[in-house]
């Protein structure tokens, strides 16, 4: 607009003094003799184009100068565009749902035990203990001396006592002899009554301070709390004796009331597989039984081998439930989220959320009943 204005002033400026040398040359061919007034005003008129030509020029000047300045600025540079970054591809680990088994079941280990053993210790008397004389893994037979009480000097005391009997039943025999009356005769049998029962009842005691294996077997827990000359109490046990022959697999685990009688088991040992039965669980424990049996399973395991010991260790598998030919999935892709159990699925490349119903369920696998068809993808991650 402005370029458009300074054009138009010059013009004009030149158009007026065309004009202008036009008119003067008419008037000097006209009337060379015009008036004083009209050469005025010409004057007038010629110092105001004057000034307006003045005028456009400074205008054109700066212009100019200012036009030119504009190449004393630094070139801005061009702003590139930013590169367009295409979004990576999105992809998904999946597993297609397939049809199995899944068995909810019991592993574990448990070890051979006698199931006839007899805790060995003194019933009527406590005292202090002179001595056992077996060791773990020694074989017993029934009668056996296993440990005795000390006695002092009991040994002495019966045969002081023997010595009392003879006495009294020869002081009888000679007052039978003289012909005593009846009086007298009882009243020697006495003496020989009480001297036989004071006998009898020092042999006792010292029958009493031997401790004897009631049952054949192997030694297999010995007391190593007590020593020689420490105080031993009634019914405190000693040793333990048990019947190798008779053995029976034992185990204890957090599920034992998952147990019940009756149940088969599968027992491993050594790669090969035997049928087993439950015929113990703390269920069906007597009330009086020891604390060490309220909390174990027995089971007997049928041809059990003979090199198998007690304490040989075995593997146990017992099945509670079991479904075949449905679909299984890991359990740690079923999620739970406030009761709501669901799967996520790739459908048409989209990943999707997909309401599942359960059934069976075990540590490591599901049984799905209803959500879910086979074949379908499960994205894993």
């Amino acid at each position: 607009m402005f370029a458009s204005f300074l054009m138009y002033s010059i013009m004009n400026i030149i158009n007026i003094k065309s004009n202008d040398s036009k008119e003067s040359s008419r008037c000097m061919e006209g009337d060379k003799m015009g008036s004083w007034r009209n050469f005025l005003q010409k004057m007038h008129r010629s110092r105001h184009i004057t000034f307006q030509f003045m005028a456009v020029l400074s205008l054109l000047t700066f212009l100019l100068i200012s036009l030119s300045g504009c190449y004393l600025f630094p070139k801005e540079e061009e702003v590139l565009a930013p590169p367009l970054i295409e979004p990576p591809e999105i992809t998904y680990d999946t597993t297609a749902a397939k049809k199995g088994t899944v068995e909810k079941k019991i592993t574990g280990s448990g070890s051979f035990v006698s199931i006839s053993q007899s805790n060995l210790f003194f019933k009527s008397r406590g005292g202090r203990l002179k001595g056992i004389y077996v060791k773990l893994g020694d074989e017993i037979k029934e009668g056996d001396i296993i440990a005795e009480l000390d006695t002092g000097d009991l040994k002495n005391q019966i045969e002081v006592q023997k010595i009392n009997l003879k006495k009294a039943r020869t002081r009888y025999n000679q007052v039978k002899a003289q012909g005593g009356d009846e009086y007298s005769r009882q009243l020697a049998w006495y003496d020989v009554e009480l001297a036989s029962l004071q006998l009898e009842n020092l042999e006792r005691q010292l029958e009493e301070a031997v401790l004897r294996s009631d049952m054949a077997g192997t030694v297999v827990y010995v007391n190593n709390n007590v020593q020689e000359g420490d105080y031993v109490n009634t019914y405190q046990t000693l040793v333990r004796i048990a019947d190798p022959r008779q053995l029976q697999l034992q185990y204890s685990g957090s599920n034992n009331s998952d147990f019940k009688l009756g149940q088969e088991v599968n027992v491993k040992i050594k790669d090969r597989v035997y049928s087993g039965e439950v015929v113990m669980t703390p269920a069906n424990v007597p009330i009086d039984a020891p604390d060490n049996m309220k909390n174990i399973i027995r089971i007997k395991v049928e041809g059990l081998p003979e090199e198998v010991k007690m304490g040989d260790s075995a593997q146990i598998e017992l099945v509670l439930d079991k479904r075949e030919n449905v679909i299984v999935l890991p359990r740690s892709l079923v999620r739970n989220y406030m009761g709501r159990k669901y799967v996520l699925v790739l459908e048409d490349g989209l990943k999707k959320e997909r309401d599942v119903e359960i059934g069976l369920e075990t540590a490591t696998e599901v049984e799905i009943v209803k959500g879910l068809e086979e074949g379908e993808l499960v994205i894993t991650r």
